[in-house]
This record gives C-alpha cells, sequence and structure tokens, in this order.
C-alpha cells in the first residue's frame, strides 16, 4: 500500500514506513514488528450512525490489567453518532478535560508504537484515523525522541534531551519573566542591563506588558497562517509579512529591541518540544503566566508556576502520576524516561508494569489496616 508521508519530524534515524487510514494495514504493521503470541488485539464497534472499529493492543504479559481495563471501559461508555478521528476517542478517555496537557501520546511510527507496548503502554487505533493513540502518558514520554533511542552515544542523547527540558521551561517562563522583571520588579536586573532595557523601551509609546503581549499575538497569528496556507509560497509569505510587519514597528519606535529578541529566543525554543499537544499546552501557559505576571510581578510569576507545578504533579494518565518517574522519584525509570543510560539494549523500567504478587498483597494488608 502506498502511503503519503506526513512531515510532522524528521526522522534520521529508524523505521521509515507510516501508519495509514487504514485500520488492517495499520494492525498488519504492529504484527510485523511484534510477532508475539502475547500480543492481544481487542475490538470495539463504536458510533450510532456511522460505525467504526476501534482496536486496543497490548502485550499480555507486559501490560498492566487494570490500565486495560479502564480503557476497555472507557471506549465502551462512548456514546457517539461517529468517531471523525482518533482526537474523538482521546477526549472522551483522558483523565482530566480541563487540563491543557495531553494525556494520551499520539503516534505515526510503528517504531514507536512498539517501544512502547514493550514498555508496557496500551495502543489505540481507530478505523480512518493514522494517529495511533498510546496510554498511559507521562510528561516524560512527550519530550522523548526516536534520535534519544536510535543515537549511538548517550552522553549526546542525554544532552540533547536536558537541552529540550531547559528550552521548555524558556517557551512557558521566558516572556513572562522579563515583564516581571522590567515592569515591577527592575531592582532585581543588573544595573548595566536594566540600563540597556531602560534604552530600548526610550521612546515606545506603550508599557512593556503591552508590546509582550502584541508581539506573542502577532507570533501567533503568523503559526496560524502557516497552518493555514496550503503551500510554501503562501508561508515564505506568512514568514515575510511578520518579520515586515516586526521591522516597522521598531523603525516606529512602537516596540522596543529587547522585546523583539526575547519573543523571538521564545518562539524558536518552542520548537524544541517535539509533542504537538505539549506544544500548543505550553502556548496557553505563556499568556497564563504573562497575565499574572503583568498583575503582580515577581510574585504573580512564582504564583503561576507554583500552582502549574501542583498541577502537573497530581495530574494522572489511568492512574500514572504525570510526572512519573521525577515524581514520585521511581529509580529504574530515570536511565529509560528522563535521561538515557549506557545500554546496549532497550531500558526497562516499572513505570507501566502490574504489580508483583508480593506487592500486591502488602498493597491489600496496607488498605485492610
Amino acid at each position: 500500500m502506498d502511503v503519503a508521508p506526513r512531515d510532522t519530524q524528521q526522522m534520521l534515524r529508524g523505521y521509515k514506513k507510516q501508519f495509514h487510514e487504514d485500520l488492517d494495514y495499520n494492525l498488519s504493521l504492529i504484527k510485523e514488528r511484534l510477532p508475539s503470541d502475547n500480543l492481544i488485539l481487542e475490538q470495539f464497534v463504536i458510533g450510532r450512525l456511522g460505525k467504526k472499529r476501534v482496536v486496543i493492543a497490548y502485550l499480555n504479559d507486559l501490560a498492566n490489567p487494570d490500565i486495560v481495563a479502564q480503557i476497555r471501559t472507557k471506549i465502551r461508555a462512548i456514546k457517539a453518532e461517529t468517531l471523525l478521528d482518533s482526537s474523538y476517542l482521546e477526549r472522551n478517555i483522558e483523565n482530566s478535560n480541563l487540563s491543557p496537557f495531553p494525556q494520551v501520546e499520539t503516534a505515526i511510527q510503528p517504531d514507536l508504537t512498539e517501544a512502547a507496548l514493550i514498555q508496557g503502554r496500551i495502543a489505540i487505533l481507530l478505523d480512518g484515523s493514522p494517529d495511533i493513540l498510546l496510554a498511559p502518558t507521562t510528561f516524560f514520554d512527550l519530550m522523548d525522541t526516536p534520535e534519544d533511542a536510535y543515537s549511538r552515544w548517550f552522553i549526546a542523547a542525554n544532552f540533547f534531551r536536558i537541552a529540550r527540558y531547559i528550552m521548555f521551561l524558556m517557551a512557558a517562563s521566558l516572556p513572562a519573566f522579563y515583564i516581571a522583571l522590567t515592569s515591577h520588579n527592575p531592582e532585581m536586573l543588573p544595573t548595566r542591563l536594566a540600563m540597556l532595557i531602560a534604552a530600548s523601551a526610550e521612546g515606545s509609546p506603550f508599557p512593556v506588558y503591552f508590546e509582550a503581549f502584541v508581539m506573542m499575538g502577532v507570533v501567533e497569528a503568523v503559526r496560524l497562517i502557516l497552518i493555514r496556507v496550503p503551500n510554501q509560497i503562501g508561508s515564505a509569505i506568512a514568514i515575510f509579512a511578520g518579520i515586515v510587519l516586526v521591522g516597522a514597528g521598531l523603525s516606529a519606535r512602537i516596540f522596543g529591541e529587547i522585546i523583539v529578541m526575547v519573543v523571538t529566543l521564545t518562539a524558536i525554543v518552542s520548537f524544541a518540544i517535539p509533542n504537538y499537544d505539549l506544544r500548543s499546552a505550553v502556548r496557553i501557559i505563556q499568556f497564563f503566566t504573562m497575565i499574572l505576571s503583568t498583575m503582580f510581578g515577581m510574585f504573580g510569576f512564582a504564583v503561576a508556576f507554583f500552582y502549574i507545578g501542583i498541577h502537573l504533579v497530581s495530574l494522572k494518565s489511568f492512574g500514572i502520576p504525570y510526572m512519573a518517574p521525577f515524581a514520585p522519584v521511581e529509580a529504574s525509570g530515570w536511565g529509560h524516561t528522563v535521561l538515557r543510560d549506557n545500554t546496549v539494549a532497550m531500558a526497562q523500567d516499572e513505570t507501566y508494569q502490574p504489580l508483583s504478587k508480593a506487592e500486591t498483597t502488602l498493597e491489600k494488608g496496607d488498605h485492610d489496616e
């Protein structure tokens, strides 16, 4: 079957085939990658008018049976006329619809699905959708890339993985941090830097926070145009229009040079986040932190990230803590999820594994007490 490639990410190494809209073809790819007797495929039919086949795939000896039962129950509880895309499944099975953070990962590569199944996760396939849902999902799963596993040198893999974490923090906090410092707490800046920022803002008719919101709005407008414009010429026109608009604002002294640098850097580092849904969540967080920083300065900035931190550590995906194995700390998962060990084979962790019989007995005894 001929499958048109989708340029969601550049694959430097690894399996080049991608999933297709045909469910049987996708299942054949999974069976080809995992010809195991433990591979279980369960099929459901969802939709009153347009009936669609939904299949959950997992390895019977590795998947947590409680998580499999949760997913099975949630899929059976879906009452819909039809399912147009896997996103309709996602929004019906995830734990929190109010959270900006995705609790289910999407994949289009069979090798990523294979790795997820070996880790004890469950793949959910919908007939007519090329996007495979992987559950449960943690924050570190969403920050992972195939190059981390395929890279020959584990030190390089860890370097780039840590760099992505740093760029994630920069994308979420840089505009708000700049607003908080320059608008409310300039005494925290070094003297020379404060003088440079003041010189940059001289002549601008608007306060710093207004400039930041306008510039971030321009970036979002360019992003939306790039998605909607159907060809490369239109994309070039959108980028050119954004550059001309910013250049005109600088020439007319409507914007300062420093805020342009801050917003541009924020836009660049945000593309280091591999998962699109997580990247969208960061774009929402940017405006949330900017609003609180505009109102309360560094106090508002600290409150915003304290609230986000509390939300992340309390969020769960099918009973699995979203920040595992970082919070709670699980040492077995650090070499596979947070960092990458120098291993000759695929590292294993216990994040998604079912409890052993001894642990299950102990846990039941604690509940009885």
